[in-house]
């Protein structure tokens, strides 16, 4: 057995986030209306409109936050963003200056950098406090092999049997769980990309991904298609990255035509923990959303907060109640009522 690491108080390495091959990858995607404005060490964008953001937006009724373009430190669809600058106090302090001034420049909405964790966060804004913070998203994780339980970890006992009785009734269904790298994977996007659209329509959110995207993710030498197969068909997918002995299922989906004879969230879930420890992950990071699935089942999280600056006199007055919107809605979703708008 080994100790689960408290991710919260861990310094931060780079995540698969930071690598050359995600940059250039995200480069290519076309899932977001944007321009690359510097693809480098903390990548910047000008962005126009994007599936993930307006999410957020649909679920906490919001309406829309910007009016025009808004410059950002890294994507909404990197689960991280570059947490591991925040103990290099002159980058960034140089990152947030030259992002303010290209956002005035450009016309932007201010800058707005995603997703960092909370200590990496509260380092940032040592540095360069934001005008506004906004707990986007929770992102949710366990450590292989930690805990009571070899494979589940730390889990409630009702909640315990009902996982282990839902993997077991789909292993005795015969279904079982394929993982596929390069030009084998790719073979399943259009499989993927329905899977992964039609969970995110079925909670209310728009359709999250595209094709070329996917493939370009696909293409990085990290990344996997992980796929529940049931009497020849493919009734669940995971998008999956590997680096740096952690498994990030970035992007995910489930058939719920099947829903009524077999499990396959709970049964995938299990079957990637039970491969942990011989796979050498210290961490399986289950991504974002379904929190309450996630929180109920002991999964460790992180939550993920926006830091935004202004770039113009007076755009705090207008677009600040509206990200205060965003963060009240969003974390009272969640099921996190009452956390304070501060990491």
């Amino acid at each position: 057995m080994t100790l689960a690491r408290n991710l919260g108080a861990q310094p931060y390495p780079r995540t698969v986030f930071d690598t050359e091959e995600w940059l250039d990858a995200w480069t290519r995607a076309t899932i977001e209306r944007q321009r690359v404005i510097d693809p480098g060490r903390a990548p910047r964008y000008l962005l126009e409109h994007s599936p993930f953001w307006q999410g957020y937006e649909d679920e906490t009724e919001s309406g829309p936050v910007f009016d025009r373009p808004v410059l950002t430190i890294g994507s909404v669809y990197s689960v991280y963003g570059p947490a591991y600058l925040a103990g290099d106090s002159a980058a960034v302090a140089t990152l947030v200056d030259d992002a303010r001034a290209q956002a005035r420049d450009l016309g932007a909405a201010g800058v707005l950098v995603f997703n960092l964790p909370p200590e990496p966060a509260r380092q940032w804004a040592a540095v360069r406090r934001p005008d506004v913070f906004a707990r986007l998203d929770t992102a949710y994780y366990k450590n292989p092999g930690s805990g009571p339980d070899p494979v589940m970890g730390e889990v409630p006992r009702r909640k315990r049997t009902d996982w282990r009785r839902r993997w077991r009734r789909a292993t005795e269904k015969n279904v079982k769980l394929v993982e596929e790298t390069g030009p084998a994977a790719a073979a399943h996007i259009d499989r993927v990309l329905e899977l992964c659209n039609g969970s995110a329509v079925k909670h209310g959110w728009p359709g999250l991904y595209d094709a070329p995207t996917l493939a370009a993710v696909l293409a990085t030498p990290y990344a996997s298609v992980i796929r529940a197969e049931w009497e020849g068909a493919t009734i669940g997918a995971f998008v999956a990255l590997e680096y740096d002995r952690r498994l990030y299922l970035w992007a995910g989906g489930t058939d719920p035509s099947v829903y009524g004879e077999v499990s396959a969230y709970p049964f995938m879930l299990y079957e990637i923990l039970a491969q942990g420890v011989d796979r050498g992950w210290d961490i399986v990071e289950f991504g974002r959303g379904n929190d309450r699935f996630k929180k109920q089942h002991g999964f460790g999280g992180l939550h993920l907060w926006g830091l935004w600056y202004s770039a113009e006199p007076g755009d705090a007055e207008v677009y600040g109640p509206r990200l205060t919107a965003v963060h009240d809605g969003l974390v009272t979703v969640a099921g996190y009522e009452g956390l304070a708008q501060c990491p």
